[in-house]
């Protein structure tokens, strides 16, 4: 065989070699790699790279290095990372991680706020998007609700190496493909499928506790609500409902036309719910103060004394923080010991593992998660 041969036979094997590692890393065949040679103005390729998922959103969302830098627009985005393991690559969060998740992420606390929940400081998020020690241009990773990531994507559209995707990361509905799908983007992929299988051991030890119990009926009020006016309640489709279900209670507004229905105290008395559930709004690691005001109430509205819930002192506050997103198995546990307290399930045992493993924080004995947290 001639030299122009051997040379000619081992670049057609170097390609095919280089199109079988571009073709792997896409994704559970979501997606057609890019032809040989894109890389998005990146001189250098790298092993395992370009990347694709297809967002929340129905983007694709590819990206064509290493993530170096993270920008969160949201807590449950910094939360997600840094589950996996990668919560020291942020570098820009909102001002609700800065001010009122400051005990909850204390690790962010001091890093740079791009904006508001709900409005961005574009100018901000490219300023620090680009690593100036260096002088290279980092893999970046802008982290958007779905809401909102067309906007986001718009005004960071002339910045190549912005990557930008929209994962909500609380609904129960997409989380195990959003966490599956961040993992991958940042190389975690095993630190993903280890908390999927977590969350569902955790889901089945709750299912099989409940299996089989009389089912309370359970009415759920918005931690907003107050009066005998206008409430608002979960119906069937809410997330509530669906975790009510599954703690192994029965509620009330299920059956209603709205997802999200609005009723008024003399509809609830006409329920008799032998379990009242109120969300406080806004909280991260435990309830506060307003939890005894907002039960306190609940319990003094007309006609109360004769409701069954109100009769054998069954009227809780809960964190609402609890109920939705990557900790929501903390409060599907809280919630059927609540609905079956004979049962063996330990929800703080669960919250402890929680905070401790998957989110580097200590378990404080003396925080109250559930008002009156006599379960």
């Amino acid at each position: 065989m001639n030299k122009n041969r051997k040379i000619a036979i081992a670049a057609v094997a170097c390609i095919v070699l280089l199109v079988a590692v571009l073709g792997a890393a896409y994704l559970g065949g979501l997606m057609e790699p890019p032809e040989l040679g894109e890389s998005n103005g990146d001189s250098q390729i790298y092993p395992g790279y370009p990347r694709t998922i297809t967002d929340s959103g129905g983007r694709n969302v590819t990206i064509y290095k290493p993530v170096e830098r993270i920008i969160t627009l949201s807590t449950d985005g910094a939360e997600g990372v840094r589950t996996l393991g990668a919560v020291d690559n942020i570098v820009g969060v909102t001002d609700m991680i800065n001010k009122d998740g400051k005990e909850y992420f204390p690790e962010l606390a001091d890093k740079p706020s791009v904006g508001t929940w709900n409005e961005f400081d574009y100018e901000r998020i490219v300023d620090i998007a680009v690593n100036n020690t260096t002088g290279t241009v980092p893999g970046v990773l802008v982290i958007s609700y779905v809401s909102k990531v067309s906007e986001v994507e718009e005004k960071l559209s002339s910045f190549e190496h912005i990557a930008v995707v929209g994962l909500d990361l609380y609904k129960e509905e997409t989380f195990d493909a959003e966490i599956v799908k961040l993992g991958y983007l940042l190389e975690r992929e095993d630190e993903a499928q280890d908390f999927i299988d977590w969350r569902h051991e955790k889901i089945d030890i709750v299912k099989s506790a409940v299996d089989g119990l009389e089912r309370p009926k359970v009415y759920i009020e918005k931690g907003s609500s107050t009066g005998t006016g206008e409430l608002g309640t979960y119906g069937e489709g809410s997330a509530f409902d669906r975790l009510c279900e599954i703690a192994g209670g029965e509620n009330v507004a299920t059956h209603m036309d709205a997802t999200y229905p609005k009723v008024d105290w003399e509809w609830v008395m006409e329920q008799n719910p032998d379990i009242i559930i109120k969300e406080e709004p806004r909280t991260f690691l435990e309830v506060t103060g307003k939890a005894e005001e907002m039960r306190v109430e609940v319990l003094n509205r007309p006609g109360a004394e004769n409701m069954s819930a109100i009769k054998n002192d069954r009227v809780y506050i809960l964190n609402r923080k609890m109920d939705y997103g990557l900790e929501n198995v903390v409060g599907l546990t809280y919630w059927a010991k609540i609905f079956h307290p004979d049962t063996s399930l330990d929800p703080e045992a669960v919250y402890r593992e929680y905070l401790e493993e998957y989110q580097g924080l200590e378990y404080h004995e003396d925080k109250m998660v559930v008002y009156p947290d006599e379960i």
